[in-house]
C-alpha cells in the first residue's frame, strides 16, 4: 500500500520544537506500522509537544508542517 510509506497527510507531536526559517525540530510519526522520527521544518516556530501536520515531504527523512488542532475532538 502506497499511501503507507508516505509521511504526508499524517499527523504527529514535536519531539523537539522547531525554530521556523532559523532551524528544524523533530516530529513523530506512526507511520508503517511503527513509529518514526523525521527532521520537520515549519513557517513559524511551534513549541516541543505540538500537534503538527504533515504538509509536504522532504528528502534526507524531512517533512514540512503545519501546527494541526483535530476538528472532531476540539470544541
Amino acid at each position: 500500500m502506497a499511501a503507507d510509506r508516505s509521511p504526508e497527510g499524517r499527523t504527529g507531536v514535536l519531539l523537539v520544537g522547531t525554530r521556523g526559517p532559523a532551524g528544524p525540530g523533530e516530529v513523530l510519526l506512526r507511520i508503517r506500522g511503527g513509529t518514526e522520527t523525521y527532521r520537520a521544518y515549519s513557517e513559524a516556530p511551534l513549541a516541543k509537544g505540538t500537534t503538527v501536520l504533515v504538509v509536504e515531504s522532504l528528502p534526507h527523512r524531512a517533512v514540512e508542517v503545519i501546527a494541526w488542532t483535530d476538528p472532531f475532538t476540539s470544541s
